[in-house]
């Protein structure tokens, strides 16, 4: 049952900062009584830990109980001591990852055993067998060197990025782009929200701009702190990448542990510092004498460089360490016109990354944590080359973020607990005084930027977002006859914030059209059809009814009759308005082209929204014989609040199942198959909450000109509580992706493993704003509502006990809204050892669906020739990478020379044929015809996935040489050459078939470039 509140019913009611405060406070003492209800407390989410499981057996193959296990190393302060069991098993848990643990084992009367170079990674199970012969003779301790690099346990698929594997690789020093080498990860297009790509199942495409290579349905993580923006969906977090110890990338088979995602879940933890004193200093420099000449664009004058220090030690030797970072990254950019040449501003980039992290052992069991990150940047203007300086626009972003762990272990569980905290800036400011005014053409007419792109940015943006996390689990350790049980228990308890003050500038913004169709008395009908760019529109019913409720309530209303009621029967019918509103006045326009449409400001204003969610998971790891099960499930329940402190809906709980079965093959730990299900469900984020909370920020009114009267006709009013923007219907559901994994994993030896997956997913209750009147009230909707293939769903779909008031509706798709995706994925992966190493794979995928939706709001629910069960709708899915292919390693000489490189090649985004409406880029309509007996403009048939960007590859490469000075003393020297063959193709196509360049190449491969940098390590 899902709970909605009326706004109005409750107007005025609004909770304060301290009923907020204390909501939160008995939010955690309800957390901390049931973390003591359980014994032992409760674990932090995700999987920041590791674990050993090693089995001890005698030359004959008896198992040995009473074996004291030891495993310990000098990158981390957790220790821990198990003796063996009846079974002759040790589990070591809540290990922080490291590469190099040496685990032990002793028993009296036999022979030690020792094994080195122990590789732990977070949210993994490492399986080690060892024999312990008789003390007949007195011998050394055995050395074993080589880690088991298949966790026998899991489906769980992803990869580890490691220090040997990013530090002898050229890269972008950033762990967005460590993103690049993981399997299944789609190319990242930088289009000013930082990289974040998408992966498997996750959207690379969106209608909003047609953006391309950009993907929300990501989750990142910095050491337990969740970073990902509640607004946008992505990351634009920024570390320096040299305090990183690990970082885990996880593309799918999650258990219930871990947060769902239709992409990836990367989380990255930290170095701790250790029992003696180290740290590195470096420099990293690049300018435009480095870079080849650009093939499509004028060359650029730029100056970068990069320098970061890192130092960490013990404050008591194995009890507390530090560690600590400061990293200064700066860079100005001469940005020339794309088509002139003509140097049109210089942008600065400046931006300052501070880490600390203090971890405090009291005893071998207990461990506590601390964490700081901050990076505050400013970026005073867009290096965007075919954006106008005019439109150009000024950011001051980045964060502060802290976060507290404890984790205790106990003879038979485990308890980690945290909290975090982060608030981040998102201030984005015009550049110059001046309203935007985005001028329409007809389409195959020439124009230039400069003509379409009028007036200034025409927004002074001020945000904050924050997150704030208190989120803990317990784990309980079971031995029975039917084998081992690991039960886990968690909770989270979170809230995203997102404080907003934004303004017009001037109070106001334009759509125009251009004034060289002054005589053409164009109608709405023709610039509907027939222009570049579209704002109001007659045959919108939302549109039409706005227009025709503001028109009732004027003074001068039989003026607009006796306009547009051509046939005389007291009604303004959206046909006689599309046919007869005429634009053909340049009255008060700032720019002096044709008035169309505009958004007028009535009040200013600001305010905080927020969500509040609450997530429960349980899950039990079962191993018995050669059998792994994790069973569990995970209950997720949101709750959104308005500005006022109102709440304006509940999603209750979701419950979703996971379940993984893996099977060794052989018994002897070296090859898995498994299975897996899993539903992944994808919280609204809050962007839907400032969609229908924004009772306290700015009012303004979307305006259309109506030239015969002189005068500017409200069709919306938006923003404020005078007119509600949005509401969510009643049965409104959480989008939720399904997915079925059977994979293959085995270990080759010598550190190298094959692993193939078949997976596939299926996206479902996919969410869109709606029209309410177009597909819920009979006299509006333009068929016969008894149709068999009517669009019409009619009030009960949408739950409201009377007819919304709201602009817009919230709620979930038709039935038979879907994307579903299927895809191979093939990956080789040898371990740095005898001094080299490679990570290689390939994926093939095939995607289609009917809904491009991604709480992008789009015009879905808004148009019926969108709607999922319209016509040539369903196809492709826009964003579709068929093959993609990577290879990435390197070779190291005992002289100290090494060299490293990836190669990623991809076969192409298939993308839509679009139009640009109110800034989408929609599938194109094609010529009038009936269908459900409604009249329209459909869809055109080659529209959805119907342009395919070019294949295109790179090839990057790394020569470094590694200089040890001293024992502890080594200087590094790096030279990286990004697109080695300097092939500068076309990333992507114009995808609006209206504009001359369509099917041309709007985004490149940058030219070849040298990157040139040092280290100081001691």
């Amino acid at each position: 049952m899902y709970e909605v509140h009326s706004l109005m019913a409750r107007e005025g009611y609004k909770i304060t900062d301290f009923e907020r405060s204390k909501e939160m406070r008995r939010s955690i003492c309800a957390f901390t009584v049931l973390a003591l209800l359980f014994g032992a407390g409760m674990a932090w989410g995700q999987a920041q830990k590791g674990s050993i499981t090693v089995t001890v057996e005698a030359e004959d193959g008896s198992r040995l109980p009473g074996v004291t296990v030891t495993a310990e190393s000098d990158q981390t302060l957790t220790r821990r001591t198990v003796l063996t069991n009846q079974h002759g098993q040790a589990m070591l848990v809540a290990l922080d990852p490291a590469h190099n643990y040496v685990v032990t084992s002793t028993l009296e009367g036999f022979n030690g055993a020792r094994n080195e170079n122990v590789v732990v990674r977070a949210g993994q199970d490492v399986p080690i067998r060892v024999v312990l012969s008789l003390e007949t003779v007195r011998e050394e301790m055995i050395v074993t060197a080589e880690s088991p690099i298949v966790d026998m346990t899991s489906s769980v698929a992803g990869q580890d990025i490691t220090l040997e594997l990013t530090e002898s690789l050229p890269t972008g020093r950033s762990y967005q782009d460590y993103l690049q080498l993981v399997p299944g990860v789609m190319p990242a297009i930088d289009q000013g929200q930082g990289y974040n790509p998408a992966s498997r199942s996750g959207l690379n495409y969106r209608d909003l701009l047609g953006e391309v290579g950009q993907s929300r349905d990501n989750y990142y993580y910095l050491e337990g702190i969740n970073v990902t923006d509640g607004v946008q969906g992505y990351s634009r977090t920024n570390i320096n990448t040299e305090i990183i110890q690990e970082q885990s990338v996880l593309t799918g088979g999650l258990p219930a542990e871990f947060v769902g995602a239709p992409g990836l879940v990367s989380n990255v933890i930290t170095k701790s510092g250790g029992n003696q004193f180290t740290g590195s200093v470096n420099y990293y420099f690049q300018d435009d004498n480095l870079v080849e000449d650009n093939e499509h664009a004028a060359d650029a004058t730029f100056s970068a460089y990069d320098t970061a220090l890192t130092v960490g030690g013990p404050i008591v030797q194995d009890k507390a360490w530090f560690f600590a970072s400061y990293r200064k990254v700066y860079a100005d950019y001469d940005v020339a016109d794309l088509d002139t040449g003509v140097l049109l501003r210089t942008v600065e980039h400046d931006e300052n990354q501070a880490f600390a992290k203090l971890t405090w052992a009291p005893t071998q069991k207990d461990l506590l944590t601390g964490v700081f990150l901050s990076d505050p940047r400013d970026i005073s203007g867009e290096r965007d080359n075919t954006l106008l300086n005019t439109r150009d626009q000024a950011e001051e972003l980045g964060a502060e973020r802290y976060s507290l762990t404890y984790s205790r272990v106990f003879s038979s569980a485990s308890l980690d607990l945290g909290y975090a905290e982060h608030d981040g800036d998102n201030n984005v400011l015009s550049a110059i005084d001046a309203s935007l005014n985005d001028v329409a053409f007809c389409g195959g007419d020439d124009f230039s930027r400069e003509d379409e792109q009028l007036g200034g940015r025409g927004d002074n943006n001020y945000e904050t977002r924050g997150t704030e996390t208190t989120r803990g689990a317990f784990e309980y350790f079971l031995d029975t006859s039917w084998g081992d049980h690991s039960l886990k228990f968690g909770v989270e308890v979170s809230e995203y914030n997102d404080f907003r003050d934004a303004q017009y500038v001037n109070g106001e913004r334009y759509v125009s059209i251009s004034d060289r169709y002054i005589n053409d008395n164009l109608t709405n009908r023709e610039v509907i059809n027939d222009f570049s760019i579209l704002d109001f529109n007659a045959l919108n019913p939302s549109d039409y009814d706005g227009f025709i409720e503001t028109v009732d309530g004027l003074a001068n209303r039989q003026a607009f009759y006796d306009l547009f009621d051509i046939d005389g029967d007291g009604v303004i019918s959206p046909e006689e308005l599309a046919d007869n509103l005429i634009f053909n006045s340049t009255e008060g326009n700032p720019d002096g082209q044709i008035n169309y449409g505009r958004r007028y400001t009535l009040a200013p204003g600001a305010g905080t929204t927020r969500s509040e969610g609450s997530v429960f998971y349980l899950q039990d790891m079962w191993q018995w014989d050669r059998w792994s099960v994790n069973a569990g499930v995970r209950a997720e329940e949101w709750s959104h609040f308005a500005t006022t402190g109102q709440k304006v809906f509940t999603f209750d709980y979701d419950y979703a199942p996971r379940l993984s079965i893996a099977y060794d093959l052989t018994g002897q730990g070296k090859s898995r198959l498994s299975f897996y299900y899993g539903r992944y469900y994808d919280p609204i984020r809050n962007n839907a909450t400032n969609f229908v909370g924004s009772l306290t920020t700015r009012e303004f009114e979307e305006q259309v000109y109506v030239a015969a009267l002189g005068q500017w006709v409200r069709f919306r009013t938006r923003g404020g509580a005078t007119q509600l923007d949005a509401t969510f219907a009643p049965t409104t559901k959480t989008p939720y992706t399904d997915e079925y994994t059977l994979g293959y994993k085995t270990d080759m030896g010598r550190n190298m493993s094959i692993e193939v997956n078949l997976i596939k997913r299926e996206t479902r209750e996919i969410i869109e704003d709606y029209d309410y009147g177009l597909y819920a009230d009979p006299t509006v909707y333009p068929g016969p509502i008894d149709d068999p293939n009517s669009f019409y769903l009619g009030p009960g779909f949408f739950g409201f006990d009377g007819t919304p008031t709201s602009n817009f509706n919230i709620g979930t798709l038709p039935p038979g809204n879907y994307r579903s995706w299927k895809g191979l994925e093939l990956i080789f992966r040898k371990r740095y050892s005898d001094n080299w190493q490679l990570l290689a794979s390939y994926n093939y995928a095939d995607a289609e669906g009917n809904t491009n939706s991604d709480s992008n709001f789009d015009f879905a629910g808004d148009v019926l020739w969108l709607d999922p069960r319209a016509p040539n709708i369903e196809g492709v899915q826009p964003g579709l990478i068929e093959h993609l292919f990577k290879v990435a390693g390197s070779y190291n000489w005992d002289n100290g020379f090494q060299i490293g490189g990836s190669y990623r090649w991809n076969s192409g985004t298939i993308v839509n044929i679009t139009q640009q409406q109110v800034r989408r880029n929609n599938p194109i309509q094609g010529e009038a015809f009936e269908y459900a007996g409604v009249t329209e403009n459909w869809v055109r048939e080659d529209a959805v996935g119907g342009l395919e960007n070019p294949s295109y590859g790179v090839l990057d490469l790394r020569a470094a040489y590694l200089w040890k000075i001293t024992d502890k003393l080594q200087a590094d020297f790096f030279l990286d050459i990004f697109n080695v063959f300097d092939d500068q193709k076309a990333v992507q196509l114009e995808d609006r078939e209206a504009l001359p360049e369509f099917g041309t190449g709007v985004r490149f491969v940058d030219p070849r470039r040298y990157y040139l940098g040092a280290r100081l390590r001691f």
